[in-house]
């Protein structure tokens, strides 16, 4: 059990243990800080829809992103499989990724149309920096917290965040009503990059080990395209779970821009509605990781997922069955009891089955896969319901997600064993900005 004084955050240690802890607790910091530019992100679509945009640019908003950062993936994997040291470009992108809500909150000074496609396209642009960060970002994760505790660490980061983002989408959006479009989204996204460059600076105090892994001579394509072929041949459950994760994700990705066409234009819902549904929804997202890292203790990540699931994928069989705003809100907290059981479940085995010595390739791989699943799945989902309606639409998504959630049950994943090593590696960095 680690335990944690706030002396960690100004003093360093040569001891593993307190770098350990150290690190823990800044990971635990910067996602509050964090969680205030999530809040600020959530209203994107709204702001879209309220400043004349359309259910397609909503849909675009969903689909691109995820197209840009399939293909960033991979190329990202092998440049840092290259270093030996990350941090500079860990920080540098996290920035980049955040810096573009300062741009969108100022946007409204100096233009008065074409406001909406700008702002996706900024919010388009950001996404090849959130990917290279996250591609970095996961195996780094792994190398600083041990095995042991990973579960715990993942869980309270899932608490604080959804502590911190409960009660300010409240009152996020009680602050969109109460003030004139659109300085209301302004200063809120104001708010969010403030917070977020805050995470940025508590990020960049964290001790990153460098790799202990010689830099490797520069490659050829067919060198590249040889080590992902070796990779998927030697890891075969790292593949199953990655086809796995991709059905299940699929529906969830068709639906996902619908629910706000639905809760807006058909349903009718404010501000103030979809921030007191943030609200609930995030309260659900305490419960159940308070509750699930129990149950995963007791019954192990395997079973903990495969109980989890059925009651996790009915949201979009609720929502098109009663589209009923109130609700909505208590099917929203409802799962999101029992979808902390399958997220956290499924990221420790997820974890656990990284390619050793190929973590970032790993990681490029599975998450290319699901960003080419997560670019088409909204469009085709938006395509469909200009044909057919929304809540029919809902109910296909939600059938695919049923298929998906029977995939797990038919192709089992289990955790891979991991033994416990101490780090070999010096640690890079002295704490401060590069």
């Amino acid at each position: 059990m680690l335990k944690f004084s706030l002396r960690r955050l100004f003093v360093d240690s040569t001891k593993q243990e307190e770098k350990v802890e150290r690190n823990v607790l800044l990971l635990y910091l910067e996602i509050a800080f964090a969680s205030l530019l999530t809040v600020a992100a959530s209203f994107n679509s709204a702001y879209i829809l309220r400043s004349g945009g359309s259910n397609t640019l909503v849909g675009l908003l969903s689909s691109i992103p995820a197209l840009i950062a399939a293909v960033t993936y991979i190329p990202s994997a092998s440049f840092l499989e290259r270093l030996q040291n990350v941090r500079r470009y860990l920080l540098g992108s996290l920035f980049l990724a955040r810096i573009g809500y300062l741009l969108i909150a100022l946007l409204p000074f100096f233009l008065h149309r074409l406001i909406p496609e700008i702002t996706v396209a900024i919010l388009i642009s950001m996404t090849a920096f959130s990917a290279f960060f996250a591609t970095a970002f996961s195996p780094v994760f792994g190398q600083i917290i041990p095995v042991r505790s990973r579960s715990t660490v993942i869980s309270w980061r899932a608490i604080i965040s959804s502590i911190t983002i409960a009660p300010m989408m409240f009152l996020a959006g009680r602050w969109l009503v109460s003030i004139e479009f659109p300085l209301n989204y302004q200063l809120l996204y104001i708010f969010g990059i403030t917070g977020g460059m805050i995470s940025l600076y508590l990020v960049s105090r964290i001790k990153i080990p460098k790799s202990t892994k010689p830099a490797p001579a520069s490659g050829t394509k067919r060198n590249i395209l040889r080590e992902y072929k070796e990779l998927i041949s030697k890891n075969p459950m790292f593949m199953r779970i990655t086809v796995n994760t991709l059905l299940l994700s699929l529906g969830a990705w068709m639906t996902g821009p619908l629910y706000i066409i639905l809760y807006v234009k058909q349903l009718g819902a404010n501000d103030g509605w979809l921030g007191l549904a943030n609200t609930v929804s995030y309260v659900g997202v305490i419960i159940g990781y308070w509750l699930w890292r129990r149950l995963i203790r007791r019954w192990g990540e395997k079973r903990s997922l495969l109980i989890a699931l059925p009651l996790a994928i009915t949201f979009p069989f609720m929502v098109s069955l009663v589209p009923n705003l109130t609700f909505i809100l208590f099917a929203a907290m409802l799962v999101n009891i029992v979808s902390p059981g399958v997220d956290l479940s499924h990221s420790v085995i997820w974890y656990s089955l990284l390619p050793p010595g190929q973590q970032y390739s790993g990681t490029a791989l599975y998450s290319s896969v699901m960003n080419v699943g997560a670019f088409v799945a909204p469009l085709i989902g938006v395509a469909i319901a200009d044909k057919i309606g929304v809540i029919p639409t809902l109910l296909i998504g939600g059938t695919l997600r049923v298929i998906g959630a029977a995939v797990f049950y038919l192709f089992p994943v289990s955790p891979a064993a991991v033994t416990e090593t101490a780090p070999a590696s010096e640690v890079a960095g002295d704490g401060k900005t590069d």
